[in-house]
């Protein structure tokens, strides 16, 4: 109940930044820059939008080439990034979806999650290259800002932690995993763990398949940054692809670390209200990004998790027992 009750908390908090911000520019700004927003050029933006979670997904069926089919792979990227940036709970509720996908492909459980464990830290990985190499591209435009100059220090620590941590956390799955297997084996959910155990231990003795997996995740990170550029240009907006790409890393940085925010919502538009003046433009511009991002993900996620709940029914119902005449 008290984790209900702060997870509502959080969620109104965002909200009540989102109104802030939106408060404190001016709106007229903000609408003008959507107002070069065409159906062509938003059609651009979904397409290019399917394309980036494609390169994403990339990542995850190295993994598992051979035990899934692209289309489920695929599927099962979409379903996760859909729920995490439209239902009400974090991007570690769309991880579990995503696997649940690739259980009901015939895939087994402890097989499925431990994929999806892996493809996580494969993923976190690459996303802390990505950000160093978001820094880089950026530390001329933040040298410059005399609010941001003097925290970039600070703000490379804070990603060399991050990648340390996310190497910590690899080393804790093998050690919790044997933890697990230890305290459960003698219990009737003993199999499940054991078997958990077994298939994260045989994924990452895959050391190649892993750092493809890390590699394909980069590629994906950084075709991200040309989504976005590819967002500044449908919305009218002069900017480098290198200034799209730092733009990119460091607001998904900002999403990292609001982890726990669901859709990350207010956090999104704050950061690229406060990104988008250090490469010369306005925030409403920022504002406007941030607002199409919102609108992609609905227009795509909306249909994937209606397909989704429709296919879960007619599982239920296939699996439900007929019931008698009367």
């Amino acid at each position: 109940m008290r984790a209900k009750a702060a997870r509502l908390l959080i969620l109104a908090l965002s909200f009540l930044l989102l109104l802030v911000l939106l408060a404190r520019l001016n709106p007229s700004a903000v609408l003008a820059a959507l107002g070069h927003l065409g159906w062509l050029n938003f059609a651009m933006v979904l397409a290019s939008g399917l394309v980036l979670t494609a390169c994403l997904a990339a990542g995850l069926f190295a993994l598992l080439a051979g035990e899934a089919s692209v289309i489920r792979v695929f599927a099962a990227r979409q379903l996760r990034d859909s729920a995490g940036d439209i239902l009400p709970f974090t991007q570690i509720g769309g991880i579990a979806l995503g696997t649940r996908v690739l259980v009901l492909g015939g895939m087994a459980p402890s097989r499925a999650i431990a994929a999806g464990v892996v493809d996580v830290t494969a993923e976190l990985m690459a996303q802390s290259l990505f950000i160093f190499l978001g820094l880089w591209l950026a530390a001329p435009a933040i040298r410059a800002d005399p609010h941001l100059g003097p925290h970039l220090g600070w703000l490379v620590a804070g990603t060399t932690l991050f990648a340390g941590g996310i190497l910590v956390f690899a080393l804790l799955q093998l050690a919790g995993s044997d933890f697990a297997q230890r305290l459960l084996g003698q219990t009737s959910t003993g199999a499940p763990a054991a078997s958990f155990r077994e298939a994260l231990h045989a994924l990452y003795r895959r050391r190649a398949r892993v750092a493809l997996s890390v590699l394909l995740h980069l590629m994906g990170w950084c075709a991200s940054g040309i989504w976005l550029w590819v967002v500044f240009w449908a919305l009218g907006q002069t900017v480098s692809p290198a200034s799209a790409f730092a733009i990119q890393s460091l607001l998904e940085a900002l999403r990292s670390a609001a982890v726990f925010i669901p859709a990350a919502i207010g956090v999104q538009e704050a950061g690229y209200a406060a990104l988008a003046p250090l490469f010369g433009l306005s925030p409403a511009a920022g504002i406007a990004v941030s607002l199409v991002r919102r609108a992609r993900d609905i227009t795509i996620g909306v249909p994937v998790l209606l397909i989704w709940q429709w296919s879960e029914a007619r599982r239920l119902r296939r699996l439900s027992p007929a019931k008698p005449p009367l």
